[in-house]
């Protein structure tokens, strides 16, 4: 081809003023003073090239104009780009014929500016010209009809370089092309692209890829990735906005494919280059809904078991599809249908059932996890003379030895809870916290708060994890107390002041997630000496231990129930009171002393008036006395004063009456003194002796309140006409004025 010499030529300009107008008019509306200054220019230009020509026809090649098959200005860049621009929306060749109207060429510019697959959705850029009735401007259109014909006659015609000279279709040439075969055919570039916006073009070339590569053996996934990574590569140079059309093409003629060809697709890795694209990806993620369980199907069925590579395809389909439950249903359903047939076993289809169920993270965390577990195996044998040479270096033993080798790599997997942002890795540090945690010994306390907060923040973190994600981080929180608690009870005779404080610092981390492996060491430990420090453990995490707590005070266990009542009672929260008093009415005395000891530590008037109703209790009543007074020692005086308030004349209901009388002398006070006396001189019961215990009681009581009222009034009983009264009275006053005297100074 001979170049049109003269760069300043009239058509030259014109062609460019359009490719300016085009861009301008991508941008502005049509009215802008922009579009409308530009428009002006490139008509002006344009009736210049007319000025010889009634009729002007322009070739439309790749990258070039031809007139008359000479090319236009081959170096100018502009007209290279607009060309390009013209010939990926198949236009062949621009018609001008005079005169061409402002509107008419507005118009024209209006229906190129379309990109090329809104352009061909509505019946190609002749069709919309036509339509808009411009006058002066019309397209031809690239024929793919007669580029297939051309395509067809270099094949079938004498002397192909082809050695399958058999082909007798256009997709047959292109298939051969873009395994880099054959040359590109004529209108190749047109024919490629033709795929991205024609689903039965796209068809067709599958299926010639099917005929073309079926006998490859091993070569045939790479034959199959060349050549749609050449089809890709086409459309996102000339096409960038068809490429998720020819993801969906490309994904439908998929079934063109054998079951094996649908593999070698599906589990490769096609990358654009300059599209930031992996067709292979983005064909998983197009394949039709309606073909999801016949394509998973006819794979399964080819390879006859779930191999690693089959498993890796389906999870990749799965996967980049983004399959719902609901459309998982559909594929499942598939696979049932399936299962009828004789091959394969059903063993197999038992296996892609449970493949199908699988989240995306459970996949990833599969292929991760081979790598994680590599850490922490034990250590390569060393020459005894380095071995024995590294082991007197400070830490080595500590650091390097099977068991610092474990503790270091279990410590890792907490960092990478903590740095890692893919739930799939996540989920497989929290996975191998909690597996691994079983080797925790004693040096690993230190660690576990560590491990333990850096768990804690993940499922603190917003947005929040996934749901697998949250449930394996609870695991790894209730995995680590459950070791720390075993290995402390196996190691509690061989534990440092140091071990100690980094087991309450562990559980302090621990927080709530802690307090269940406490309570079940607890139950499990025989040792009260091991248990009364899980004890602690409990009353220092406060109200947090609580809700744990009063789940197990219904456990068939009374001592258990015991402990926890012990830990109530230091916690004192108020709101358990409903719950202790439960524990009142339990069948083991103890338990009812420690519910009763526990109510007087929280304190309040629920608690004191709980008390009261347990004074009858004769197993308890000492410790519910007690509990009352360090309640309320005023009130609780005025409760038993109303308790001695009426004696009766023949001595019915002594023992109460007594452990009241004891109970006054007990909590001290002159204003217990007038009722004590009162008793301890009263003169008539029926029978006399009827009296003598209760009047001995309230002596001793007087005695222990021991103010100088208190004693007068003992003084007065050594006068009493009852004889063991008065003995009683005489022996009291006897102690105290011998003790007193020996307490005088000399």
């Amino acid at each position: 081809m001979t170049n049109i010499p003269d760069p300043s030529n009239h058509l030259a300009r014109a062609l460019k003023q359009l490719a300016t107008v085009t861009k301008v008019i991508s941008f502005y509306p049509s009215q802008h003073p922009a579009v409308v200054s530009s428009l002006e220019k490139a008509a002006v230009f344009l009736k210049e090239a007319l000025t010889d020509h009634e009729t002007l026809s322009i070739s439309v090649a790749e990258a070039a104009f031809l007139i008359d098959g000479a090319v236009l200005m081959e170096e100018d860049l502009v007209l290279a780009g607009f060309a390009s621009y013209l010939s990926r929306r198949d236009i062949s060749a621009v018609i001008f014929q005079s005169p061409v109207e402002q509107e008419s060429l507005k118009g024209f510019l209006e229906v190129i500016a379309l990109d090329p697959g809104t352009l061909r959705a509505r019946g190609g850029p002749a069709k919309s010209l036509s339509e808009r009735r411009l006058g002066g401007v019309s397209v031809s259109e690239f024929d793919t009809a007669a580029a297939m014909r051309m395509a067809r006659t270099s094949v079938t015609g004498a002397g192909s370089e082809d050695p399958g000279a058999s082909a007798s279709s256009w997709c047959d040439r292109l298939a051969r092309f873009l395994t880099g075969q054959v040359d590109a055919p004529p209108g190749g570039q047109h024919l490629i692209r033709r795929v991205a916006g024609d689903s039965k073009a796209a068809w067709d070339l599958m299926e010639s890829l099917q005929k073309l590569t079926a006998s490859a053996g091993p070569e045939r996934a790479a034959r199959l990735s060349a050549a749609l990574r050449r089809i890709g590569e086409e459309v996102a140079s000339a096409e960038p906005e068809s490429l998720p059309d020819l993801a969906k093409n490309l994904a439908w003629a998929l079934m063109a494919l054998d079951p094996r060809g649908r593999i070698d697709v599906l589990g490769s890795s096609i990358p654009i280059p300059g599209a930031d694209l992996d067709l292979a990806g983005a064909i998983r993620a197009s394949i039709p809904e309606e073909k999801l369980g016949e394509l998973i199907v006819s794979m399964v069925q080819s390879e006859g078991s779930l191999n690693a590579r089959l498993g890796s395809v389906i999870r990749k389909v799965l996967i980049d599809r983004g399959v719902t439950d609901e459309q998982k249903t559909g594929v499942l359903e598939a696979i049932r249908t399936a299962r009828k047939l004789d091959k394969p076993p059903g063993d197999v289809w038992e296996s892609v059932e449970d493949l199908m169920k699988e989240s995306q993270d459970d996949w990833i965390s599969r292929e991760y996890k081979g790598l994680l577990e590599m850490v922490g195996t034990g250590p390569t044998p060393l020459e005894e003379g380095l071995r024995n040479e590294l082991m007197s270096l400070p830490g080595f033993v500590e650091a390097l030895t099977p068991e610092g080798i474990r503790r270091s790599a279990w410590l890792l997997f907490g960092d990478l809870v903590a740095i890692d942002q893919e739930p799939a890795r996540q989920w497989v540090a929290l996975d191998q916290i909690e597996k691994r945690a079983g080797d925790l010994t004693p040096d690993w306390f230190a660690g576990c708060g560590v491990v333990a907060v850096t768990i804690r923040g993940l499922l603190a973190s917003q947005p929040a994890p996934p749901s697998h994600v949250r449930e394996a981080a609870l695991k790894a929180l209730r995995a680590i107390p459950a070791a720390l608690v075993r290995s402390y009870r196996r190691s509690f005779h061989h534990l440092s002041p140091d071990h100690q404080s980094a087991l309450a610092g562990a559980f302090e981390a621990l927080e709530e997630h802690g307090i269940d492996s406490l309570l079940n060491g607890l139950a499990e430990e025989a040792d009260w000496e091991i248990r009364k420090p899980f004890l602690g453990l409990l009353a220092a995490r406060k109200k947090t231990a609580v809700p744990a707590l009063l789940r197990r005070l219904a456990d068939p266990s009374w001592y258990l129930v015991r402990n926890i009542l012990l830990v109530l009672g230091d916690i004192a929260d108020p709101s358990t009171i409903p719950a202790i008093a439960g524990a009142l009415k339990h069948a083991e005395p103890r338990v009812r002393r420690d519910a009763a000891a526990a109510l007087g530590k929280i304190g309040g008037p629920r608690a004191f008036a709980l008390l009261k109703e347990c004074l009858d209790d004769a197993e308890v009543c000492e410790v519910v006395m007690r509990s009352l007074a360090s309640i309320d020692r005023r009130r609780t005086v005025g409760t038993f004063l109303d308790m001695t308030e009426r004696v009766d004349l023949f001595g019915r209901g002594a023992k109460r009456l007594k452990e009241a009388i004891l109970t006054l002398g007990s909590l001290g006070g002159n204003e217990s003194v007038p009722r004590l006396k009162a008793i301890l001189l009263r003169g008539l019961w029926l029978p006399p002796s009827a009296g003598d215990g209760l009047r001995i009681a309230a002596a001793r009581a007087l005695e222990r309140i021991g103010t100088t009222t208190a004693l007068g009034a003992v003084q007065q009983g050594t006068r009493l006409w009852r004889g063991p009264v008065r003995a009683v009275c005489a022996e009291i006053v006897g102690q105290r004025a011998s003790t007193g005297a020996a307490q005088a100074p000399h």
